[in-house]
């Protein structure tokens, strides 16, 4: 037999029953604004979605762990690139008459000729609803390599109290059971729970649902 150290009868007191339960997130209303975006754009994106597009965004937005659907985050996309059209739209206007300068009088009115002053300011119509439709684009990308060096951070301090947890011969996925209830690993907790929640929930063995 192998003496169980505090640290461990204490998270294995702590789970108890909890392991063969469903483990579930917290329940978060989507906001008001993916709600419009998607009562929106909602049909556009799933057409665009059958058609092969914004594959790698959907994997990447799995992986994130923010919590939209791909269909969601997409509307939420060409949403924010029609707000920031029209906000374009308004500084475009309003600098094809007003100067803005850091110095008083900080508002001028314009004395060059239209003409020259509409290729002065023309490109911010292109410009901004360009790039707010790119980082919204590559944002997924950005936050999941984030989440994962994150991960890396954690993974090495869990593995060793997951190996310390090992030696009392618990089952395997009770292991990921305690770690995730110790809620010292805040972004290894929600892939701890994708697999608790493979084996429990969806049936699968631990080794498919690790693949």
């Amino acid at each position: 037999k192998f003496a169980l150290k505090k640290f461990e009868k204490k998270t294995l007191k702590r789970i108890g029953k909890k392991g063969k339960e469903i483990v579930r997130g917290k329940k978060q209303k989507p906001s008001k604004y993916v709600g419009t975006a998607t009562k929106i754009f909602s049909n556009f994106s799933v057409f665009l979605i059958n058609k092969g597009m914004f594959k790698n965004l959907s994997e990447n937005l799995t992986r994130t762990n923010l919590g939209l659907l791909p269909k969601s985050y997409i509307s939420v996309i060409f949403f924010t690139t029609l707000l920031s059209l029209i906000a374009g739209i308004f500084i475009f206007s309003f600098l094809l008459f007003f100067n803005v300068k850091t110095i008083l009088p900080f508002i001028t009115i314009v004395n060059e000729p239209f003409g020259i002053r509409f290729l002065k300011v023309f490109w911010i119509l292109f410009v901004i609803p360009i790039a707010s439709f790119l980082f919204m684009y590559l944002y997924p990308s950005l936050e999941k390599t984030s989440l994962e060096r994150k991960i890396n951070q954690e993974l090495p301090f869990a593995t060793i109290n997951m190996a310390a947890i090992s030696s009392s011969m618990v089952n395997p996925t009770t292991i990921f059971s305690i770690i995730s209830s110790t809620k010292e690993y805040l972004h290894l907790e929600k892939e701890f729970i994708k697999v608790i929640n493979g084996v429990n929930v969806l049936g699968y063995d631990l080794i498919t649902t690790l693949k």
